[in-house]
């Protein structure tokens, strides 16, 4: 029974999240889209009069920055990427995905089947919500952090794509991007972000597998 919870979740998450990876690398695309380089101070032109010590300002040495363009939706973000990088860049770090399900659904979902059947009452085969809730927060706790370095690895992925042509990282796949983040920015760097991942993944299992 333990196995086949660990199985049958896995192959589920897997399967859900290879179908709305493009969905989600809309959504890092869109979540990062508002990351552009911080615009230069203004500092107008001043002319100073030798005989008053008073300052000039002409008009034409104010810059006035262009009005922004409105934020685009969803479906022209994903038109946008189509159009610019091609269809297949809509799967882009699908790798990571599937080895971030690989770990963490099939770790949560499998150690809360565990944890269910050894705290389940032997003769009425009933468990407390309260120690549903607890499994549920077990479980998903040590699911983030054992998947957490996929989850760095397929936002990276995602991501690479929006960035000019001489800063891609073009990562091969998530063991390429798990390597080369370990080896250029240390092993502690697959675990980022970890504390919120873990938090999040606690509170959502909690709340998806206890009412079952």
């Amino acid at each position: 029974m333990g196995f086949k919870g660990f199985a049958e979740g896995g192959i589920a998450s897997i399967v859900a999240g290879c179908s709305t990876h493009p969905l989600d690398l809309i959504k890092v695309r869109m979540q990062l889209d508002g990351e552009k380089p911080p615009l230069p101070s203004l500092r107008p032109a001043v002319a100073f009069n030798a005989s008053r010590f008073a300052a000039v300002v002409t008009p034409e040495s104010f810059h006035i920055p262009p009005p922004q363009p409105p934020r685009a939706g969803p479906i022209s973000v994903g038109v946008r990427i189509v159009q610019s990088e091609g269809v297949a860049a809509l799967f882009s770090g699908v790798s990571a995905t599937v080895l971030r399900q690989t770990l963490y659904s099939t770790t949560r979902m499998g150690l809360y089947d565990v944890l269910k059947t050894k705290w389940s009452d032997p003769n009425s085969g009933n468990m407390p919500l309260s120690r549903k809730i607890t499994a549920g927060l077990i479980a998903g706790g040590i699911g983030a952090a054992v998947g957490n370095p996929a989850d760095v690895a397929m936002v990276r992925m995602q991501a690479d794509g929006r960035l000019p042509v001489a800063q891609r990282r073009n990562y091969a796949g998530v063991v390429d991007a798990i390597t080369k983040m370990s080896k250029q920015e240390g092993i502690t760097s697959l675990w980022r972000g970890s504390s919120l991942t873990v938090n999040r993944a606690m509170i959502v299992t909690a709340a998806q597998l206890a009412p079952s």
